[in-house]
């Protein structure tokens, strides 16, 4: 089957390991975009490298292509609160966004991260991911078709994205739920995403109050 058949046929993708989680440079993108979401200023991000601190073009033209995506994700009351966040609150919303965005890490942090967090081993290494992305790529072509260095690197990019996002121990490698207060995760509950707490491991209890206090 051609490649473009399989990529119609998956939901699945792995452009985003062309951005990783680029916190400075989405800060950067926003702000711009905020200001005037037009072509001209996606334009002048790409060729300009004065604003993604970025000297290739074509890294640039790859990396501005998923931060508009993600961009584009949200609505702009979103990205104006987002703004007005302080950082830890930011990179985990960041990562709401993300999960957005991307099936495929929608999938890890449901399929994969989550039942790891639940198991004895709570550390998540490369293999895990890589075993993850094997079994789908037992069911979807596309993915199938991507090489080893691709999945090697869609690994790796993951688990650095859990680590920006604070929800890897830095010290035990432990995956851990965010260290952020109940009142800084309202949003979630008010939003209609319980789903995303539950997936960044927050106990049932703890969404429970985190629900009271946002009522």
């Amino acid at each position: 089957m051609p490649r473009q058949m399989q990529r119609h046929n998956s939901p699945y993708g792995a452009s985003f390991t062309a951005a990783s989680m680029m916190f400075s440079e989405t800060l950067t993108v926003v702000q711009m975009l905020l200001e005037d979401n037009s072509v001209d200023t996606k334009k002048k991000l790409k060729e300009d490298a004065q604003y993604l601190k970025i000297q290739s073009v074509s890294a640039r033209d790859r990396v501005m292509a998923e931060l508009s995506k993600r961009f584009d994700t949200m609505p702009r009351s979103f990205w104006t609160d987002f703004l007005s966040k302080p950082e830890g609150q930011q990179r985990l919303a960041l990562f709401y966004v993300l999960l957005k965005t991307y099936k495929l890490l929608f999938h890890f942090q449901v399929e994969l991260a989550l039942p790891k967090y639940n198991s004895i081993d709570r550390v998540l290494v490369n293999n895990d991911v890589m075993m993850c992305l094997n079994e789908i790529a037992s069911k979807d072509e596309f993915v199938d078709s991507w090489s080893e260095l691709t999945r090697k690197k869609i690994s790796s990019t993951y688990i650095t994205m859990l680590k920006q996002a604070g929800l890897i121990d830095k010290s035990s490698g432990e995956l851990v739920p965010p260290t952020l207060s109940d009142e800084a995760l309202s949003y979630y509950v008010l939003n209609g995403d319980v789903w995303f707490l539950q997936a960044c491991f927050l106990p049932q209890y703890r969404i429970e109050q985190i629900r009271r206090s946002a009522i």
